[in-house]
């Protein structure tokens, strides 16, 4: 059997070669179909981008209309199609571990979507901001009198409905301080002098307070919802 030319087994081993080297995995980007504001991005299989591997791939971006474009920026990559013109457009992108964000730049805020590379780590969320109770100083006597305040100067018509710490000094052994509203009937008792602490929620609502002994004795606050 004759040989081969020299020529002829190196053009086999080359071509043999290529067809052994994987392609880069394709993404295909789609906005602005029928001119709608819509925007998308699919992995290799077909299934909209969430998570991907680093690396590098072909981006394939089928642009559909005259006044959207597609835009994909993050880590080493920003690439991108004519708002004006449509048409079919490929691009080679190697993407790093991080985020990225593809948007129409004519419509940035109504159209456009992120995705991950790598492993990302998701930060932890912030702490829950633990409520302060708003306190007030409640009082009663000495003699005929009977009040009832919001520390720091604040107006009782413009706290909230919430939590409340309610310092009651309690000066008389003629009266009380009763407080009343949604769900709360608390009293110190008029036989009783000295100084309680009330832990409460209030909700939001009418609230009176006054001496059960002497009727003259008397206020009331609302709270807002």
């Amino acid at each position: 059997m004759r040989a081969l030319p020299l020529v002829l087994l190196l053009l086999s081993a080359l071509g043999s070669a290529g067809g052994a080297r994987a392609d880069n995995p394709v993404l295909t980007g789609v906005v602005g179909t029928n001119d709608a504001y819509t925007i998308g991005l699919a992995g290799p299989t077909g299934s909209p981008v969430q998570n991907l591997d680093p690396g590098t791939y072909t981006l394939v971006v089928h642009d559909n209309s005259q006044i959207h474009n597609f835009h994909l920026k993050g880590p080493g990559v920003d690439v991108s199609t004519p708002i004006e013109d449509t048409g079919d457009y490929t691009f080679t992108v190697t993407l790093a571990a991080g985020t990225y964000m593809y948007v129409c730049d004519a419509h940035s805020t109504l159209m456009k979507g992120s995705f991950t590379v790598g492993a990302v780590s998701t930060p932890a969320p912030p702490p829950t901001p633990v409520a302060v109770p708003t306190k007030l100083l409640a009082s009663v006597g000495p003699g005929a009198k009977i009040s009832l305040r919001a520390t720091g100067g604040a107006a009782m018509s413009s706290l909230s409905a919430g939590s409340f710490t309610i310092v009651v000094g309690d000066h008389s052994a003629a009266d009380d301080f009763h407080l009343v509203g949604p769900g709360v009937s608390k009293a110190t008792g008029v036989s009783f002098k000295g100084t309680v602490t009330w832990r409460l929620t209030l909700k939001a609502g009418r609230y009176t307070f006054r001496s059960d002994k002497h009727a003259v004795l008397h206020g009331a606050f609302a709270l807002s919802p």
